[in-house]
């Protein structure tokens, strides 16, 4: 499993064990241009039923309410430090279309059984006066339907959609092109957003501006 800022991450996921990766980057700095941007400052992607007041200091919010520190380039969350600050990071680039794709370089420090890249759906939902995002569906893209990404490990084995490999000995899958990846993306949306209590995807919202 995945641990402390990719935790949040992955709590758009069911497990890690059912996330879409790749050994190497798959977009480059081309891809960028024309991607939606999100405001830097506090976001919150609460999951359902978390209560919290998001006017209150970051470091009082709950587990639940997965708050993170944006910036144009890193998300900044997980544990805090004595001063209430996130202090684990993870890098970005935001890769445009519809929807755009968000891929993840998890930290060097991370479990080496633990896959390097990992990649997330963004349908920006709103913006501000300058165009940057302040709200949007986030989902993980899935190598398989949620029902079957978290059964138990000595289920059938399932096909995986085309391009996606599984990695022998884990439960994750590998995608090796662009391509594969926006397929996977389009499809888990269909999976995260079906109106039911336990829909994975989340709505991510930007609340205000610097770090506390």
């Amino acid at each position: 499993m995945m641990r402390s800022l990719t935790a949040i991450l992955l709590a758009l996921s069911l497990s890690a064990c059912a996330a879409v990766t790749s050994e190497r980057p798959l977009f480059a700095a081309a891809d960028t241009r024309g991607a939606p941007v999100p405001r830097p400052g506090l976001w919150i992607m609460p999951s359902a039923g978390c209560r919290f007041s998001p006017r209150a200091s970051a470091a009082s919010w709950p587990d639940c309410a997965n708050g993170a520190l944006v910036t144009p380039s890193t998300i900044t969350g997980g544990r805090r430090d004595a001063t209430g600050a996130f202090t684990e990071a993870l890098s970005y680039q935001l890769a445009a279309g519809d929807p755009a794709v968000m891929e993840l370089f998890t930290p060097a420090s991370r479990d080496p059984s633990d896959p390097a890249i990992l990649y997330v759906g963004v349908r920006p939902l709103a913006a501000d006066a300058d165009g940057q995002i302040t709200q949007a569906r986030v989902w993980m893209a899935l190598c398989a339907p949620p029902a079957i990404a978290s059964a138990p490990s000595n289920a059938k084995v399932v096909k995986l959609p085309p391009g996606l490999t599984p990695v022998q000995g884990k439960a994750y899958c590998l995608a090796r092109t662009q391509a594969v990846v926006r397929a996977a993306i389009a499809r888990s949306e269909t999976w995260a957003f079906q109106g039911k209590p336990d829909d994975y995807g989340l709505i991510a919202r930007w609340v205000r501006d610097g770090e506390k």
